[in-house]
């Protein structure tokens, strides 16, 4: 029977990772794996605080450490990589599903202006109520300080992760990149994780480039994420209550079967927006059978017209019951009762060569 993990269980997850064991009574970060001394040290790039950003030492010197309550189940891998030779490989593709949290993790002094940016390739057959993939700011203590991103993405492909880290500069934090599952024998959850940066303002811009964060100046789609993790706090805060009018522009993470319910044919994606809180990725539901009447800018007539590492943007409804329940709607121009037009913009991964769908 599979069991759910618990909050509490989450937390001591977190908090073993900074401190290499499960006690959880230590601040020092485990032990590296012994390294050849052949193998040289990598350091970080200029500009980028990351120590052996592309794993390219081949193993764990210094700056990457093993972390979590199962750490022998992060690995450096030489069989998916985004670049050069290694990759990190955090779980298993292969069944039984990980039991516990599995990561690497590097202590980091975050820059004045500072943007952290990396490459994944995830894949799972399990839902993020039992499995994920994730990563989360800790303090010295192991304490999560933020989580930048979670989710059960089955994308199976390469996609760059974007954050503003600028309101933690000066502080010495640690990076925690982990999967995390409970034993689910059917199961599997992985990550690849590659070319790690972490600029401050003035740094040169890590290679490859990222993809857009925001609406690029001469986009004709309007794109306000600044306002949408805005809204979700105040959502969370109580401040708000009623849904929301919101322009965002992301890259999408994972993309569902189409299901139909009482209202009609709906497709779900999933995106990223950077900034947005647990659990990191937002719901985009379209009703397609209210797309496929539109008048102009009708989608494909099958689903999905949308896929993992493709750039949009999306115009609809932000509703928020709870920090599990949220997403956007209403993503067309038949809404009913709600007063605006919605629509979504899918382009390539760089925010180019863009079809408007409503």
């Amino acid at each position: 029977m599979r069991t759910r993990l618990s909050a509490a269980c989450a937390l001591f997850a977190l908090a073993a990772a900074a401190c290499g064991g499960n006690s959880g009574t230590s601040s020092t970060l485990p032990s590296a794996q012994n390294v050849p001394a052949h193998r040289a040290e990598r350091t970080a790039a200029p500009g980028n605080a990351i120590t052996d950003p592309g794993f390219e030492s081949g193993g764990f010197a210094a700056g990457w450490t093993q972390c979590g309550t199962i750490p022998g189940k992060a690995t450096i891998s030489k069989a998916v990589v985004h670049s050069g030779t290694y990759s990190a490989l955090l779980g298993s593709a292969s069944k039984p599903e990980v039991d516990g949290t599995t990561g690497v993790c590097q202590s980091v002094t975050v820059p004045a202006g500072a943007t952290l940016a990396f490459w994944v390739y995830e894949g799972t057959n399990d839902t993020v109520s039992y499995a994920d993939q994730e990563a989360d700011l800790l303090d010295g203590s192991g304490t999560q300080v933020a989580q930048l991103y979670k989710e059960a993405s089955n994308a199976k492909g390469w996609v760059q992760k974007s954050f503003s880290l600028s309101s933690y500069a000066g502080q010495t934090l640690t990076l925690f990149f982990a999967v995390k599952g409970n034993g689910w024998t059917s199961g599997y959850v992985y990550e690849y994780l590659d070319d790690v940066s972490l600029t401050g303002s003035g740094s040169s811009t890590p290679t490859p480039s990222p993809s857009p964060t925001s609406s690029p100046a001469s986009s004709p789609y309007p794109c306000n994420d600044a306002q949408f993790v805005t809204d979700q706090q105040e959502f969370a805060a109580g401040k708000i209550s009623a849904d929301q009018l919101v322009d965002v522009c992301a890259t999408v993470t994972q993309v569902l079967p189409a299901k139909t319910t009482s209202s009609g044919r709906h497709g779900y994606f999933y995106v990223s927006i950077p900034g947005s809180a647990s659990p990191g990725t937002i719901e985009i539901v379209s009703n397609l059978d209210a797309m496929a009447e539109a008048p102009t800018g009708d989608p494909p007539s099958t689903w999905p017209w949308v896929s993992a590492g493709q750039y949009v943007y999306v115009q609809g409804r932000y509703y928020y019951d709870s920090s599990s329940s949220q997403g956007i709607d209403w993503t067309e121009d038949d809404t009913g009762s709600w007063p605006y037009v919605g629509w979504v913009v899918v382009c390539n991964s760089s925010g180019g060569s863009c079809s408007k769908y409503w």
